[in-house]
């Protein structure tokens, strides 16, 4: 069994008081456990033992070595990233929740069903209509494909004591830096582990 952490980058309002774009990382480890590698750097960098590495509220010298600490570990990376003034027709009529709930399923269905199958997905703070919303949209969408389900439980877990999850935020920021503003600083530190960086938009 392995565990599939979520966050995301930007928004997926389509009006234009959101951002300009949206990213949904899935970072893939094998347990919950919190990162003996988080650990040791939030004392390298005399950080609270409760610090959250959060993409945007943290400095340049923590981005890089937050992502020197974490490339030995074994993860995968999958991501949807879209620039939404390139949206195609079909997702311009939805709501955040659909859009959000949309690439969730095609991103995780894009994989093989021998890379995700019975697993666990973790979501960031995600209430519970939005979590209902999600599993019967997976369960319409293996149905379909008679695959096997891919998630056996999705659950919402908050990001400040969830390693996997702060995993997830950094990754979506990297994500979103390098396709929005073409700066693959971060993102080629983890490049070899993403198994697929999804356009969205394209």
């Amino acid at each position: 069994m392995q565990y599939f952490f979520v966050d995301e980058s930007g928004d997926a309002g389509l009006t234009n008081q959101g951002s300009a774009y949206y990213v949904v990382a899935m970072v893939q480890l094998p347990n919950r456990e919190s990162l003996a590698e988080l650990v040791a750097l939030r004392q390298k960098l005399h950080l609270s033992p409760s610090f959250e590495f959060h993409y945007y509220k943290v400095n340049a010298r923590q981005k890089e070595e937050f992502f020197q600490s974490v490339n030995p570990l074994a993860f995968r990376v999958r991501a949807a990233a879209l620039i939404k003034s390139h949206l195609p027709l079909k997702f311009q009529s939805m709501s955040s929740t659909e859009l959000t709930t949309s690439l969730l399923v095609n991103l995780t269905l894009r994989a093989s069903p021998l890379d995700i199958a019975n697993d666990v997905l973790v979501l960031d703070d995600a209430p519970d209509r939005f979590i209902q919303s999600l599993r019967i949209n997976f369960t319409q969408a293996y149905k379909q494909m008679r695959r096997e389900r891919p998630f056996k439980k999705i659950v919402s877990s908050k990001s400040k004591h969830d390693d996997g999850l702060q995993m997830a935020d950094m990754i979506a920021g990297a994500v979103r830096q390098f396709i929005w503003e073409d700066d693959p600083v971060y993102y080629q530190t983890f490049s070899n582990k993403a198994v697929d960086l999804w356009r969205a938009d394209k």
